[in-house]
């Protein structure tokens, strides 16, 4: 979801920096950045480096999401990924079974989905309540194709973090990987089937040809 429904870097490098500041810390984007795509626990655990009970560390993170959705929550529109409400219209009219797997929790699902009125386009919604282990371990892309009974290699994944690249690799996914939060060189060392900008030129016919061919 984030940095692939929505170019939302920003936002959460904001709500990360006060969560940093609350706790005595101040974090530089990079820090930040190098933890995108983890859940938040595993976030908490690197930035603030502190010795948190998973009830302290829990509390942290349900802060620091609100804090986000706060930020974000104006926004909406504006940080959607260009391409994006076209590419889903086409691909649901094609037939394809699509869903929302992401490290956040079920607030900011709702928030981005329904803020953006898409909601109805996705089958599915697995978040980091879901799993045990949070990116780039594969879980949640395993249980987003097990719910929509797709086998992995059948499945299509649009990653914007490298822990998110590494893990849809894992779970033996096609990865196209967008190329907001991070550059193209940084995803490229990666190795995904492939990289793009945006959605915008992306078609459905292309896409599927190119999951058959590594099918």
């Amino acid at each position: 979801m984030d940095g692939v429904l929505l170019d939302n870097v920003a936002h959460h490098l904001e709500a990360w920096r006060r969560i940093g500041l609350e706790n005595g810390k101040e974090l530089t984007d990079q820090e930040i950045r190098a933890t995108f795509g983890q859940r938040n626990q595993e976030m908490l655990q690197a930035l603030i480096q502190a010795d948190l009970s998973d009830e302290a560390a829990q509390r942290l993170a349900d802060r620091k999401e609100s804090l986000y959705r706060e930020v974000v929550a104006g926004d909406l529109e504006r940080a959607m990924v260009p391409g994006l409400r076209h590419f889903l219209l086409e691909i649901r009219r094609r037939g394809a079974k699509t869903a929302v797997a992401t490290s956040g929790p079920i607030q900011n699902v709702t928030l981005v989905t329904e803020g953006l009125g898409i909601e109805s386009q996705f089958d599915a919604f697995v978040t980091s309540a879901d799993v045990q282990r949070g990116k780039p371990h594969p879980d949640v892309f395993l249980v987003a194709a097990q719910r929509l009974r797709l086998p992995p290699q059948r499945c299509v994944v649009f990653e914007d973090s490298t822990s998110g690249v590494q893990a849809a690799l894992r779970a033996g996914c096609f990865c196209v990987a967008v190329a907001t939060t991070h550059s193209e060189t940084e995803l490229r060392s990666l190795n995904p089937h492939c990289i793009v900008s945006d959605f915008r030129g992306l078609h459905f016919d292309p896409l599927v040809a190119e999951l058959s061919a590594h099918g």
